[in-house]
């Protein structure tokens, strides 16, 4: 089949496009070194782990993950170009901490633990129908502006982990902003390395990282994997 020039001309850019995007994994456990090594020879070069958890069922509820100290270290050791966590705030109860308490905790982890090359820090926001942990409409809102509040104050770079289902549930409108003027990370499972799936939702039009595929198997890690553009 004969290309023309001009299709020519597209599947060069659709290929230097493909050679440039970024990819990494984010994971909910420790990680070790060899795992984030051979990652970084598959192209995967960004990582995120967990450094905070609900922990509902503790009096009171919330803390840290120590795991995600392992997981900076290993990544890093193994030539990672960035290592963000992202917290899983215990949410929806009277005895979880405060979410001031809840991001001071967390800036403590990090300190204690000589991260100072954490990225961004994401407020995972979605539901946890065992915790229910996001009860009513007015409350969540109230609850995602103290954590808000309480990133703000704290000087760290964070962002937004939701897709557009789950932000409608918790806050009751597809339109409702808490900060669009922060990063989003939003998980689709359809295999793409694309946002052109993305289509706005509170207040965001344009997402920063993509989870395309969750719970893969890949390098002796259980991981999900994340698009860059």
């Amino acid at each position: 089949m004969k290309l023309s020039l001009a299709t020519l001309g597209l599947l060069a850019v659709s290929a230097m496009q493909g050679a440039q995007a970024t990819l990494g994994a984010d994971s909910s456990s420790a990680t070790s070194q060899s795992a984030y090594a051979c990652l970084v020879n598959n192209g995967y070069t960004r990582f995120v782990g967990r450094a905070y958890m609900e922990a509902y069922g503790n009096n009171p509820g919330g803390k840290v993950d120590t795991s995600a100290v392992t997981s900076y270290k290993n990544a890093y050791a193994a030539g990672a170009s960035n290592f963000d966590v992202y917290m899983f705030p215990c949410t929806g109860r009277s005895t979880c901490k405060s979410a001031a308490t809840q991001v001071q905790e967390l800036a403590a982890l990090f300190l204690n633990n000589g991260m100072t090359k954490v990225g961004t820090v994401w407020l995972d926001v979605e539901v946890d129908p065992n915790a229910n942990n996001w009860p009513s409409v007015t409350s969540n809102k109230a609850t995602l502006t103290a954590f808000k509040t309480a990133l703000n104050n704290s000087g760290l770079k964070w962002g937004v982990y939701a897709s557009k289902s789950q932000w409608t549930t918790v806050t009751g409108s597809l339109s409702w902003v808490l900060d669009s003027t922060k990063p989003l990370w939003y998980p689709h499972y359809d295999n793409t390395k694309s946002f052109s799936d993305f289509t706005s939702f509170g207040g965001w039009t344009k997402p920063t990282i993509k989870q395309y595929a969750g719970s893969t198997s890949i390098c002796g890690a259980n991981v999900d994997l994340n698009y860059y553009g």
